[in-house]
């Protein structure tokens, strides 16, 4: 008999330990989750709000568009701004996925910027026809701090 309750007594420890350890797994790996979420990615929705990130974050500008009209999403970022956000290559184009017998489909631009300096900044995107004048025919602004 004392060999049973032993067993069960070890069994209930080690279950205790596993339980403990899990809970212990799941807050850590969720702090260091929240230390490397990725990106602040904004979509279309997010026109008109303000943001905080820190020196060093990137954030995405995800938004639809269709380049097969001539228009196209483009930063428009004055010098004060560039300085805060800087903008990581061209932005990226892809089509949305259709049959090959659609013409003229659309897709999604994705711009991507890096907080270099702390500040604010106004994240500012245009959709326009490069060869045309006066005012876009959409905007996407976000104010961004920098801490």
């Amino acid at each position: 008999m004392d060999s049973k309750k032993w067993n069960r007594a070890g069994i209930g420890a080690i279950v205790l330990v596993l339980i403990l350890s899990l809970a212990t797994g799941v807050a850590t790996g969720c702090n260091s989750a929240n230390a490397s979420a990725g990106p602040l990615k904004l979509a279309e929705s997010d026109n008109g709000r303000a943001f905080t990130v820190k020196v060093g974050d990137e954030i995405q500008v995800i938004i639809p568009g269709n380049a097969t009209t001539g228009y196209e999403w483009i930063a428009a970022l004055s010098d004060k701004d560039a300085a805060v956000l800087v903008q990581q290559g061209e932005a990226a184009y892809v089509e949305d996925a259709t049959d090959s017998d659609v013409v003229g489909a659309g897709g999604t631009y994705t711009f991507t910027f890096k907080a270099t300096a702390a500040g604010q900044a106004t994240l500012k995107l245009v959709y326009e026809r490069s060869w045309e004048s006066g005012a876009p025919a959409q905007t996407f602004e976000v104010q961004i701090t920098v801490e």
